[in-house]
């Protein structure tokens, strides 16, 4: 095996933590080679499976001088001063590692007030990078000649989101106040992982969520609210909607509400509306019409019975009902 006397790496893939060198392992080094580290490394020497020394930035030339421990396994087998030793380099990036992405892969349980026990998806990043060299070697990376973020992504995932699950219980506030406490979230997220991610040798230098997302129902219903908090007067709304709908029919006397379509949706809108609305139109009915302009009266009464079951305010079953009423009025 040929002496090695220049010892160097250069990481160019981003995802890259380590490189051993050389690749297998266990090479000849020879007494004085020089070993040069790049600002963005650490250069760890290994003999027997043990590290010897982490090297910082800077040109290092092997020698007993900075690697006293060194000194009799040269001088006890007699070699000279330029005698090989088997050992091998680890280069290890300090560079930060951003993005890794996360998610859950269960939903969280979590106990709101309104909506009571809902499940809870979320995801975001997280940026990493190696704090302690020796740790993270022999924690994580063990005799492997090549480390990568790839890895221990899905170890660091898991991590994350277990703490996250505690934290969104601890912080106990409703789904819909969520999204203001994201930062106070990922904040407490890193604290409660700092001891983990230290024994391990790295910092968890970022985590940022990017959404804690209910089922789709839940979703749904959400947005209800938010559409019933924007229309306060639910009356002032229907009459509304009632004049914009004769207008429309107006415009196109030969229209016609397409039969069975929308109606199971206006079963279930029927069943939530206000009795208020009903009422208001139960006593439109009621007025009596006009003697000179009777004929004009039941035809917008008509119109208006015709927009509501368009628009699936009222089922067609109450359509049917008030239709017969205002009949019997010919």
């Amino acid at each position: 095996m040929a002496l090695m006397e220049v010892i160097e790496s250069v990481n160019n893939l981003k995802s890259e933590m380590i490189e051993r060198f050389p690749a297998g392992g266990g090479g000849e080094i020879k007494w004085g080679a020089q070993l040069t580290v790049r600002d963005s490394q650490w250069a760890v020497l290994y003999r027997d499976g043990k590290a010897l020394e982490a090297f910082d930035a800077g040109r290092h030339v092997l020698t007993t001088q900075n690697i006293p421990v060194l000194t009799k396994f040269v001088t006890q087998f007699g070699y000279g001063k330029d005698s090989p030793f088997r050992a091998d380099v680890v280069f290890v990036s300090k560079r930060l590692f951003p993005n890794l992405k996360w998610g859950t892969t269960e939903p969280i349980v979590f106990r709101d007030p309104e909506l009571k026990m809902i499940r809870l998806r979320s995801y975001g990043t997280q940026s990493i990078r190696v704090k302690e060299p020796l740790i993270f070697l022999n924690n994580l990376v063990g005799t492997q000649g090549y480390y990568t973020t790839n890895k221990i992504s899905d170890y660091l995932r898991h991590i994350v989101t277990s703490k996250l699950a505690e934290v969104i219980a601890s912080v106990g506030k409703s789904i819909f106040e969520l999204p203001a406490q994201y930062g106070l979230i990922s904040s407490m997220v890193k604290t409660e992982s700092f001891d983990i991610y230290d024994n391990l040798g790295l910092e968890l230098v970022d985590y940022i969520i990017n959404a804690i997302n209910p089922p789709k129902l839940v979703q749904e219903i959400m947005d209800k609210k938010t559409s019933m908090a924007v229309i306060s007067d639910m009356n002032k709304y229907m009459q509304y909607q009632t004049a914009t709908a004769i207008g429309d029919a107006a415009s196109n006397p030969g229209g016609k509400a397409s039969d069975g379509v929308g109606l199971g949706a206006g079963l279930g809108l029927g069943m939530i509306l206000p009795s208020s609305i009903m009422q208001s139109f139960n006593q439109s009915m009621a007025q009596p019409a006009d003697v000179s302009g009777s004929e004009n009266s039941i035809a917008n009464k008509l119109a208006n019975l015709k927009s509501l079951l368009e628009q699936e305010l009222i089922t067609k079953e109450e359509f049917d009902q008030k239709r017969d009423q205002i009949i019997k009025e010919l």
